[in-house]
């Protein structure tokens, strides 16, 4: 995801995160996840 943001491609970083959400059940790593993709949807 951090290569992808660096590169420019928000939208695919975004979707790495959300294909975590999709499989992970731990809720602090769920909370991790949700956090990024919140500071990824606020630098585009």
């Amino acid at each position: 995801m951090y290569e992808l943001q660096a590169a420019g491609d928000l939208e695919e970083a975004r979707q790495q995160m959300r294909d975590v959400l999709a499989v992970e059940i731990v809720p602090l790593y769920r909370e991790i996840a949700e956090g990024e993709i919140s500071k990824l949807d606020k630098l585009s």
